[in-house]
């Protein structure tokens, strides 16, 4: 009512506020009642320091408790200064509700220039003030530095547009970037809902035609149909104005007025106060969005160095993730966010990392492609921006799912979700999504480095569990090893062997792990032998998954042959892989059949070699019904460079012959060559091939090694040295030895050609160096 004395709380004893002290004292129609802040001594040391006392006549209480707000009857205006998370969620509660709160920059503003804004001052008249206005609020503007949210100010500009032309309403309407419709960004004197829902295209109704124009309008009397594509729907407006708001040459909005009153008429003064207040207010956004801008960048570049130190650190990648996600929850006023990282073989995405502070969920929270909107995201590969814009006051809220890619492989979503009152502005859409090619660059090196080491540690724990394997003489433990080592190296709860049934096609059950469980083997054993099927129709390792839907139990399994003498002697089934920090089990992957197969070739050694079929390090004879040693030895060369092949290995073929043994040692012959036989094996392995291949001549097999074979000569010098008569047959030159070799693949790619290169022998004479020429 009018000649009442408007009374004010302050919250906040710091500069800001206290320097607004002496303005509202000033005002003689407003009353300060109260000034709150926590640290009651500080606030006193600060006014001394600001050279202010608060005089007992000015009645005005000091408190350190917010709660005393409520107790103060009839309160108008509590002007925050904190402007603090906290005290705005305080400032929430429904005794506000009525409560006019503001900043201390529009407090400024406003009182500043309210000797302008009354009803008139004596002796001026409209035009005057508007323009001793407009003078002061120019004044005011230029000293500002935009630091703070452009919408304070503009908040000001559209309160004096309708105090000052004696408008009831009014509205700042921005453009809209996703659809180019006006939409309300300040509004006064309006409902909010209705603010909500205001969408306006270029051309329709007053506000779309001047901003599709570009030139003001003035109207007495209500909008009609005739007159516009769109009139007002509000019957009670009975006159309006309406502004461009011009920003670099470029239309970006309107600023509109209206009264209900009917003998209210605006005037061409009003149009042209309008004018000037709205390029104010254009003048207000350019240098907010410069100053966002320029922000923002220097944010961007220095969050950039921090996201690129964080990210290539040696910490694990979920510390890397937490500490990008509270730092960007830091960069932007209201921001959680959270990373969700895509697992290619379970083909779900999983949390792995979040700014809030409770995160023990974080690795167990998974979604599918599709689920939610993180997963719509993942699905239509674009990005999500969901965002409710409301009136000026109210809290703001964005949800957003950036789906991130490097190097053509998909990694993950950022998802940002903003509740604040300032809510998420262009630049920083833009700057989220800048650092998403940051993060997920950083995601995806450090998958490719978590590979290969994985893949390097499980070849070693490979090779080194094949080398113990092929030393093993029973058989039934070698079935068990060969069931449960790939498990335990994989990954897999569980595992099946089967072997064929010597002279028969049926596969038995040889060994099993972690079956156990009724439920497990239910499931498993019938999806096992549909694998294993297909294993022998297609001769190679077969991988499947099945939907928790079908399968409960078993989600994976991967199945590959074993191989004896070019068959398929028997088949090994592991089941449900289980990945590095969570509880799910996983498709097997590429890698994991690579590796299963670099172990196969040790199984496949070991098997043969405890079966007594070709592995054993044997000398073979031509005797009845026995194909020739030399047909023995070149299928069992043929078969292994099949096996070098496959494998990218390496091995080596070498021939040596006793040259005049028979007829130089005819009665110690026999001793002479068990003695060579004994020393050979003890500098040979297991699975290597020795065969006799005729009188004189000796053919080897090294498997799985590339270098040369010399260190099978010193063991020859020994038993020779060992004995006087065998020093003096090789000695006088009545024995000799002659020795040749050649590495696959440098020196053939078949057994002809290997076998032809390891004949051509050189002289080994005892304690010198092999001669250069060759000898048959």
């Amino acid at each position: 009512m009018a000649g009442e004395t408007k009374k004010i709380a302050i919250i906040g004893a710091n500069k800001e506020g206290l320097k607004l002290l002496p303005i509202l004292l000033w005002d003689k129609s407003s009353s300060v009642c109260l000034i709150a802040d926590s640290n009651r001594d500080a606030m006193l040391f600060k006014l001394n320091e600001l050279g202010y006392r608060l005089a007992p006549k000015l009645n005005i209480k000091v408190t350190n408790e917010l709660n005393d707000l409520k107790n103060i009857a009839g309160l108008d205006t509590i002007i925050n200064a904190l402007q603090d998370p906290q005290t705005e969620k305080f400032l929430e509660a429904h005794e506000f509700r009525d409560v006019e709160k503001l900043g201390p920059l529009s407090a400024r503003l406003i009182w500043g220039i309210r000797p302008y804004a009354g009803k008139g001052i004596p002796g001026i008249d409209k035009a005057d003030e508007q323009t001793n206005l407009l003078q002061s609020l120019r004044e005011i503007v230029d000293a500002v530095r935009l630091t703070i949210d452009r919408k304070e100010l503009l908040s000001v500009v559209l309160k004096l547009a309708t105090e000052s032309t004696g408008a009831e309403r009014g509205s700042i309407m921005l453009k809209f970037s996703e659809d180019d419709t006006l939409r309300v960004e300040i509004a006064k004197g309006m409902d909010e809902e209705v603010v909500r829902k205001i969408r306006v295209r270029p051309g329709e109704g007053v506000s779309g035609r001047v901003f599709k124009e570009g030139k003001p309008l003035i109207i007495s009397g209500r909008a009609t149909l005739g007159e516009f594509e769109r009139p007002m729907t509000r019957t009670d407006v009975k006159s309006s104005m309406c502004v461009p708001l011009v920003v670099g040459g470029e239309i970006i909005g309107v600023v509109n007025v209206s009264s209900s009153e009917s003998a209210h008429i605006f005037t061409d003064e009003d149009l042209k106060f309008l004018q000037s207040l709205a390029g104010l207010a254009a003048e207000v956004i350019q240098r907010s969005n410069e100053y966002e801008r320029h922000r923002l960048d220097a944010a961007k570049f220095s969050f950039w160095k921090e996201v690129d130190t964080v990210m290539s650190s040696s910490l694990p990648l979920d510390k890397r993730l937490n500490a990008v996600a509270k730092k960007l929850s830091e960069l932007i006023i209201g921001l959680t966010c959270f990373v969700y990282l895509y697992d290619d073989d379970r083909k779900r995405l999983f949390l792995k990392a979040a700014s809030i502070r409770d995160s023990k969920g974080l690795g167990y929270l998974s979604l599918r492609p599709g689920e939610g909107i993180e997963g719509t995201a993942v699905e239509a590969m674009k990005d999500v921006f969901l965002v409710d814009r409301t009136e000026e006051g109210a809290t703001k809220r964005a949800y957003i799912a950036l789906p991130m890619v490097s190097h053509n492989q998909f990694v993950g979503v950022l998802n940002f979700q903003i509740a604040s009152q300032k809510g998420i502005s262009a630049y920083q859409e833009e700057f989220l999504k800048d650092i998403r090619s940051l993060v997920a660059e950083g995601v995806y090196k450090h998958r490719q480095r978590e590979k290969e080491q994985a893949v390097s540690r499980r070849m070693f724990a490979v090779d080194e569990a094949g080398l113990e394997t092929i030393s093993i003489k029973d058989l039934k433990k070698l079935y068990t090893i060969v069931a449960t080592t790939p498990a335990a190296i994989l990954g897999a709860e569980g595992a099946l062997l089967r072997v064929r049934q010597q002279g028969a096609s049926r596969y038995i059950t040889v060994a099993t792990y972690g079956l156990d469980d009724k439920n497990v083997r239910e499931y498993f054993l019938p999806i096992e032998k549909e694998t294993v099927m297909e294993v022998l129709r297609k001769g190679d390792a077969v991988a499947r998954e099945f939907s928790e839907e079908a399968s409960p139990y078993i989600r994976s399994t991967l199945s590959r042959p074993l191989m004896l003498n070019n068959e398929i002697a028997a088949v090994l089934t592991l089941f449900n892989k289980t990945g590095e920090g969570t509880v799910y089990p996983c498709g097997f992957s590429k890698a994991d059949t690579e590796i299963l197969a670099r172990f196969s070739v040790y199984a496949e050694k070991a098997l043969q070699n405890i079966s007594g079929e070709s592995d054993k390090l044997t000398f073979s004879y031509a005797g009845a019904g026995v194909a020739p040693p030399l047909t023995q030895f070149k299928k069992r060369v043929e078969e292994e460079l099949n096996r070098a092949r496959r494998f990218e290995k390496g091995l080596v073929l070498s021939t040596v012959r006793f040259a005049g043994i028979k007829d130089a040692l005819p009665h110690a012959r026999k001793d002479f060559e068990d003695r060579v036989i004994e020393g050979l094996k003890r500098k040979m392995r297991n699975f290597d091939v020795a065969v006799k291949l005729n009188e004189e001549t000796y053919g080897f097999l090294l498997l799985d090694t590339n270098e040369k074979v010399q260190r099978l000569l010193p063991v020859i010098e020994e038993v020779i040295a060992s004995n006087e008569l065998y020093s003096r047959a090789f000695s006088t030159g009545k024995a000799q030895i002659l020795f040749g070799y050649a590495m696959f693949p440098d020196d053939g790619d078949s057994f002809a050609e290997l076998f032809s290169k390891a004949s051509n022998r050189v002289l080994f004479e005892r304690n010198k160096p092999l001669k250069t020429e060759l000898y048959k």
